[in-house]
């Protein structure tokens, strides 16, 4: 049996090299973005709204294409068929509303089956036991996985996105801001689910936010990104104040960044 998700010994779960990515009539981006995620590792890429983060997970996750450079997975290019290693958390929870939990957690399996089966959402069975499964892996209930995503809370929103993310069994996960819509106490439990559910599976994290304590509380590693451009690249013990002001654009004025170190 072959192995779904050929690794390279030794290299890096996720390597870019001089990627560059701009929009037409706007800025550049991403300018000779180089950077590599070790296996496992929970890499946090902090920065403001603007800063180039959502376009650096986009680019990764085949959603826009860059303009030049290169992305491995594994030390292998990262092609459509390997993006089926990649598993998403967004945003804005990615969910469709007329489906229910379990048929949304099916769908990260979408890609691999016939386009019929999809479409009557008529999952092989082992996909269904895995969807359940999954669901109550992130703390939700047979009744939950049988509601229609409109029917569920911001933060249950967000578990039906994990565990979407989690069905194709990926060795990179991505997330894009996966707590801007949630009160403080649901975003350290998604926090804290991503992050353990993660680490049970050996797969590594490149999670974008803005919330600096969120970072420093689940970061193995932290990317400073501001303009498109890495200015802090480090362990949390190692984000100063100084970095915090690189990062943000901040004076040394600034309420937030004395509240954040303090």
């Amino acid at each position: 049996m072959t192995d779904k998700n050929p690794q390279a010994p030794g290299a890096p779960a996720l390597e870019l090299s001089g990627v560059l990515k701009s929009y037409k009539n706007g800025p550049v981006v991403l300018e000779d973005f180089s950077l590599n995620i070790a296996p496992g590792c929970f890499c946090v890429v902090l920065g403001s709204s603007g800063s180039g983060k959502s376009t650096l997970l986009k680019c990764i996750a085949g959603l826009t294409e860059p303009d030049a450079g290169d992305i491995r997975l594994h030390g292998t290019s990262l092609t459509r068929k390997r993006l089926r290693s990649v598993g998403m958390v967004h945003q804005d929870f990615g969910l469709s509303d007329r489906l229910t939990a379990a048929q949304n957690v099916m769908s990260g399996m979408a890609a691999t089956l016939s386009a019929w089966r999809v479409a009557l959402q008529l999952y092989p069975g082992q996909i269904q036991r895995q969807a359940c499964a999954l669901l109550s892996r992130v703390g939700l209930s047979e009744d939950h996985a049988n509601r229609r995503a409109s029917q569920l809370s911001g933060g249950q929103k967000q578990r039906v996105g994990i565990a979407r993310a989690l069905i194709s069994d990926p060795s990179l996960i991505l997330a894009d801001e996966p707590v801007a819509s949630l009160d403080p106490k649901s975003s350290v439990e998604i926090m804290t689910l991503l992050k353990n559910a993660a680490q049970e599976r050996g797969a590594a994290v490149l999670c974008s936010l803005h919330q600096i304590d969120l970072a420093r509380k689940y970061a193995d590693r932290i990317i400073g990104l501001s303009h498109g451009a890495i200015v802090f690249d480090g362990p949390p013990a190692a984000l100063t104040r100084e970095e915090m002001q690189a990062i943000f654009d901040m004076d040394d004025s600034s309420t937030i960044i004395h509240m954040e170190v303090a």
